[in-house]
């Protein structure tokens, strides 16, 4: 995995323009102050540096002996961070375990919901769904056919038998038209005494449903407030829980027991800083001007009482410096940036996974709350973004044709070609600009560094 990494970290930058390497053995002084000069030198603006005013830090490695003082330190606060990981991955478990009900809570009042939404339909569409709320109704509400008063119970008396029929027949648009839709089966020579019981039974199922659809559209509006509510708080403690397990991680020393700089019984410790740095410029263009630096510490850890009685270490020891020139692209930056942030996506990936696997429906459910996701806020953008376009485009071709502007007989290219052309080489010449910057650049930065510390220079 390492070298499929390395592999693709040299695939992606290519190969360097120009390299410098600096070593530097001072036992007695920090090495700390070296990045620091750099760092400064690169940001600051001229006399006083050569303004490179993006800096990525790619790598910061540490790895320390078991034995020195300096591991125990980092291992005790390494402590205190897992402790406070494992309170809100307990948290967070719980709560994801939470959602999944809350959800099935919704898919059950949705199916309820609908009987409701299409009962109110008129004509064959909306009978299944009356003709099952009643049933619901007989069942639950009065009991069924155990109930000798309830529909199915009165049935099984004499003179009632056609009872369950009539009222799985009739429908009314409410409590209110009961009694005009029962009238109605006079004329076809239903007695008075069941027309009256069926009318009874009919305003006590319209009122039951008209109170039950209340209640269940109330309760089906709190359950998705409560959803975002959860969704919200959970969201909250993921992204506290995030800087603690990235912390967690850059205190995780390296692990190579093959390492020949740290030996166990020593106060040894390795340190590997890797930065990029870009000269932006005022305009914005397709390649920049850019300078790889690379710190490799083989440090000796003092633990000293430092400002305000704060016990820290300072590293002394040997320093090797590499800088390197570059031409690259913002995308190339990123795709670098990336293949060391592999690691960390999936851990941070593994904590909503649970979550995701909910799918649309989570979704839906959230949309209809209210969430907004950055996948939708990206394609109402890229919607606004192709309706300028055509606009543009519309207005454009409506002033040529209006002014009369044809394409000569003999051009060989499109107009979209020529446009692509001047492009290629805008882009090849100014690759080439960046190229040279970046190996003056580095030259001043490497001439400038050891000037500064004293060294041989010509």
């Amino acid at each position: 995995m390492a070298d499929s990494i390395a592999d693709k970290k040299k695939e992606i930058l290519g190969k360097p323009l120009t390299e410098y390497r600096l070593e530097i053995e001072e036992p007695g002084a920090g090495v700390e102050r070296f990045y620091f000069w750099v760092l400064s030198f690169l940001q600051s603006t001229g006399p006083s540096g050569i303004a490179f005013d993006d800096i990525h830090k790619i790598n910061d490695i540490y790895t320390s002996s078991e034995g020195s003082s300096y591991f125990g330190m980092i291992e005790q606060r390494k402590g205190l961070q897992q402790e406070k990981v494992t309170q809100y991955l307990a948290t967070i478990g719980k709560m994801t375990k939470d959602l999944f009900q809350i959800i099935r809570e919704l898919r059950i009042i949705d199916e309820r919901y609908q009987y409701y939404k299409d009962s109110s339909i008129l004509g064959k569409d909306g009978e299944s769904a009356e003709i099952s709320l009643k049933s619901i109704w007989i069942d639950m509400v009065e009991g069924g056919a155990k109930n000798p008063t309830s529909v199915f119970g009165l049935s099984q008396q004499v003179g009632f038998v056609i009872l369950p029929d009539l009222f799985f027949t009739v429908r009314a648009k409410g409590k209110s038209a009961v009694h005009e839709e029962v009238e109605k089966l006079k004329e076809t020579g239903i007695n008075r005494k069941v027309r009256e019981v069926l009318e009874r039974k009919l305003c006590q199922y319209y009122i039951w449903k008209e109170k039950t659809g209340k209640e269940v559209d109330q309760r089906r509006n709190f359950m998705l407030k409560y959803l975002k509510q959860h969704y919200s708080v959970l969201k909250l403690y993921i992204h506290w829980v995030k800087p603690y397990l990235k912390n967690i991680k850059r205190l995780q020393m390296g692990q190579d027991a093959r390492n020949p700089n740290v030996i166990t019984s020593f106060e040894t410790s390795q340190i590997d800083i890797e930065i990029i740095a870009k000269k932006t410029g005022e305009k914005k263009q397709e390649y920049y001007p850019c300078i790889r630096v690379k710190f490799n510490y083989v440090a000796i850890p003092q633990m000293a009482y430092q400002q305000e009685y704060q016990r820290g270490a300072i590293h002394t020891g040997r320093s090797v410096i590499n800088i390197e020139s570059y031409a690259l692209r913002d995308k190339d930056i990123q795709e670098y940036e990336k293949l060391n942030e592999e690691e960390d996506l999936e851990l941070l990936n593994s904590l909503t996974g649970a979550m995701e696997s909910l799918g649309e429906e989570l979704k839906k459910y959230l949309k209809e709350a209210g969430e907004v996701f950055e996948e939708d806020k990206k394609k109402e953008e890229g919607k606004k973004e192709i309706e300028k376009t055509s606009i543009f485009k519309d207005i454009f071709y409506g002033f040529g044709e209006m002014v009369g502007v044809k394409k000569k007989s003999g051009e060989q290219l499109s107009e979209e070609q020529e446009k692509r052309k001047i492009k290629t080489w805008s882009v090849v010449n100014e690759k080439k600009g960046a190229e040279k910057n970046a190996k003056n650049f580095t030259y001043i930065l490497y001439d400038v560094f050891k000037k500064s510390q004293r060294m041989y220079a010509w």
